[in-house]
């Protein structure tokens, strides 16, 4: 187990990274369909600046960080395990966005990669721990839950971040 949770974070920076590069270009060219379809998830991104999404992509990466650190020294995967299957379900969240408004979208090329992969270290970890079904949904509805109020701190900190920006000097 001790090697296999540095995967989340692996695969986590490899997912990050698309959506990083590919978000405020997407969104500057698909502004008016989501404006038009989806405001609220339109108004979630307003503000936006890649700046201000790098560092709420950070905070994430250091709560995975932090979280593999307490396995690896506690070798307590509960967190851990939860956390990951939360991540591996905002990959299918992302599939399904893709889906439904029938366009790429940057994180749907790294979360149909790392889908798979994701699903079978969960499986390796879950048979490795001997955890039972029970076990299992305990930590995936709290992992699920913490990922999901984090993304609020995530969104607030997009905004924070890119209105900082907007009234610095350069």
């Amino acid at each position: 187990m001790q090697e296999i949770i540095w995967i989340f974070p692996i695969l986590f920076i490899v997912h990050d990274m698309e959506e990083i590069m590919g978000f405020g270009l997407w969104l500057k060219k698909n502004r008016a369909l989501l404006d038009r379809k989806y405001p609220k998830i339109s108004n979630t991104y307003n503000p936006y600046s890649t700046e201000g999404m790098t560092a709420a992509v950070m905070e994430e990466m250091l709560i995975c960080l932090v979280i593999c650190i307490i396995a690896r020294f506690t070798e307590f995967y509960g967190l851990w395990l939860g956390a990951f299957i939360a991540y591996t379900f905002h990959l299918i969240v992302h599939i399904g966005q893709s889906i439904v408004i029938k366009k790429y979208i940057p994180a749907v090329i790294t979360s149909i990669i790392c889908l798979p992969l994701s699903i079978w270290f969960i499986a390796v970890s879950i048979s490795t721990l001997s955890y039972s079904v029970s076990q299992v949904i305990f930590y995936s509805l709290i992992g699920i839950i913490a990922i999901a109020g984090n993304l609020k701190i995530a969104h607030w900190i997009i905004h924070v971040f890119t209105k900082k920006l907007v009234t610095m000097e350069v």
